[in-house]
């Protein structure tokens, strides 16, 4: 008897040691959202994953996630606690699992506002065999949310723009496109000669000019500016509202079947570097790249002066190409830098002010 007590005591003591050195071993995290862009206040799933891949039974598992304490969650009984300290959500659960078998959680949430909000794993903890001892694995695993600039009121937008389009759609008839011609003409006395084609002349024996089409693609500028001198609650509200504008402007514009190039000095995080001029294009990807930057675009600081920003604009700029430009507030100076703008293109320039919004 006293044999057989000394085997168990020794098993007891090798599967003891043994959960404690493979507590960990074969068990995966992840976290995900179900959504990679939502709009503001719309609802998604947090999926969380906990799998066991080993031939063993975990009678034990905590693990410990962290969420922006923006999030609003809905229809569940999880555990959340704020941290007021961090300024972080803490959600904690635990379970068992059998062996080779996955846990999936999922919680319905929603965000407030614009942003980048980051959903992560921070630890997990398993009990040894006789439960007397916690094993803990840090995780270094995360997802991320982007939620879109709140758009403004269509009809506000269109109202906005509605002198602006319809004097493009004027010019559009005014401007002929040199590239497309569609047949020829008499000669005048205000034509020039390079407009002259020989080919023609010489077939009908009379001096003729190419006759060209009018321009058929319209295309705009849109330069987001938030660089501004108001103290810094006021810059953040202020420039919420140049971001909801640039966003609904896009969308009109998208809307219209209008191409549009956009340059912006507001500052985003290392993912768009880049973003700061995107080329003239058109259709769901160019947009929804903008509407990224637009997410990940801080709210307190830009890159530089306006000034420096119209400098670059004025070397992208082709002559006739018109510009609408998304200020947070009314600037005599940034005024006259737009008329120098308008002066070298011969476009016309829109100004949209934050603080109207």
């Amino acid at each position: 008897m006293i044999g057989f007590i000394i085997i168990l005591i020794v098993l007891g003591y090798i599967v003891q040691n043994l959960s404690m050195k493979n507590a960990m071993t074969g068990i995966k995290y992840s976290i995900k959202t179900s959504k990679l862009t939502v709009e503001p206040d719309e609802e998604f799933e947090i999926i969380t994953t906990v799998r066991n891949e080993k031939f063993r039974f975990i009678s034990f598992l905590r693990v410990d996630e962290v969420f922006p304490p923006e999030t609003n969650t809905f229809n569940t009984n999880a555990k959340l606690r704020l941290d007021t300290i961090m300024g972080t959500l803490s959600h904690t659960f635990s379970t068992y699992l059998w062996p080779k078998s996955s846990l999936v959680r999922k919680m319905n949430a929603a965000l407030p506002s614009r942003g980048v909000y980051i959903y992560k794993g921070e630890l997990m903890k398993t009990g040894d065999f006789l439960g007397v001892h916690e094993n803990i694995n840090y995780i270094n695993i995360s997802t991320e949310i982007l939620v879109y600039p709140k758009p403004v009121n269509s009809a506000d937008v269109s109202n906005i723009l509605g002198g602006f389009l319809g004097d493009l759609s004027v010019r559009r008839f005014i401007m002929e496109d040199p590239v497309l011609t569609v047949g020829s003409r008499d000669y005048t006395s205000y034509d020039p000669m390079k407009n002259i084609s020989w080919k023609h002349s010489a077939k009908l024996g009379k001096l003729m000019v190419k006759q060209f089409d009018y321009t058929v693609e319209p295309s705009v500028s849109i330069l987001l500016d938030v660089n501004t001198e108001k103290f810094e609650q006021e810059r953040k509200d202020l420039h919420e509202k140049c971001f909801s504008l640039a966003r609904s402007v896009c969308e009109e514009l998208e809307n219209k079947g209008i191409k549009y190039d956009f340059l912006t000095n507001a500052t985003t995080s290392d993912a768009l570097s880049h973003w700061s001029y995107v080329a003239e294009g058109l259709g769901r990807s160019h947009f929804h790249y903008i509407a990224e930057g637009l997410a990940r675009a801080s709210a307190y600081r830009s890159t530089e002066g306006f000034a420096e920003t119209i400098e670059k604009m004025k070397f992208k700029q082709e002559v006739g190409r018109s510009t609408i430009i998304i200020t947070p507030e009314k600037d005599n100076e940034k005024l006259q830098l737009a008329n120098e703008l308008r002066s070298r293109t011969s476009g016309s320039v829109t100004f949209i002010y934050g603080e109207e919004l």
